[in-house]
């Protein structure tokens, strides 16, 4: 019996000519500003619905819970502005016939991420920004001035609210790349958006 040849699916079938890069922009830029918009979206209604970094002490001097709901938002905005536009930069790039499934699923990853990246890099811009704005103007308050209890608790919230910033970016670093890869799944697979819509929402 003659033996029977294997099938295997190639890596790399073709190659890209040089100087051009699987990194499709258009696709990232697309998502990168729609992760923008969605974080813009999402902290003007959590300022009006007062889940924002407000008042840390209440007028009795006891600590506020209102750190912690900042901090929980915080988490909500990242995934959610990450999976959204990671998604549109998955399912929005070029199908590629080129590769494996591992390799295609790698290279929709890292549109994700670079969708993260510049998202974060804007927003981050954006608040340094504001927060240079809003400091002008502002009377200086020597220390002495301020109760060593409203210090302390300062303190710590910064230590809190900071570490929060990063883990919520970081779960928005992994929500991109999972949702970039999704949307390129979905691309590949020909889903339909009427079953990622609610009915309410479908012509």
């Amino acid at each position: 019996m003659e033996p029977t040849a294997v099938e295997t699916a190639p890596i790399y079938s073709e190659n890209l000519p040089n100087g051009q890069s699987y990194l499709e922009w258009g696709a990232v830029w697309g998502g990168g500003v729609v992760a923008v918009a969605t974080t813009i979206v999402l902290g003007q209604f959590g300022g009006s619905a007062g889940l924002a970094l407000g008042e840390p002490m209440l007028a009795n001097g006891d600590p506020s819970w209102q750190v912690v709901v900042a901090s929980l938002w915080l988490f909500v905005t990242a995934l959610a502005s990450s999976a959204g536009g990671g998604y549109i930069a998955g399912r929005m790039r070029s199908r590629w016939s080129d590769a494996a499934k591992t390799e295609v699923e790698f290279r929709d990853g890292v549109h994700g991420l670079s969708v993260w990246a510049i998202s974060t890099m804007a927003v981050a811009g954006f608040a340094a920004v504001a927060a240079a704005l809003s400091s002008i103007g502002v009377e200086a308050t020597t220390a002495s001035d301020i109760p060593e209890n409203v210090v302390e608790y300062t303190r710590t919230i910064s230590v809190v609210y900071g570490f929060s910033s990063g883990a919520a970016a970081a779960l928005g670093a992994g929500a991109a790349w999972w949702f970039a890869s999704l949307g390129g799944s979905h691309r590949d697979e020909s889903t339909d958006v009427h079953l990622l819509t609610p009915g309410f929402l479908r012509r």
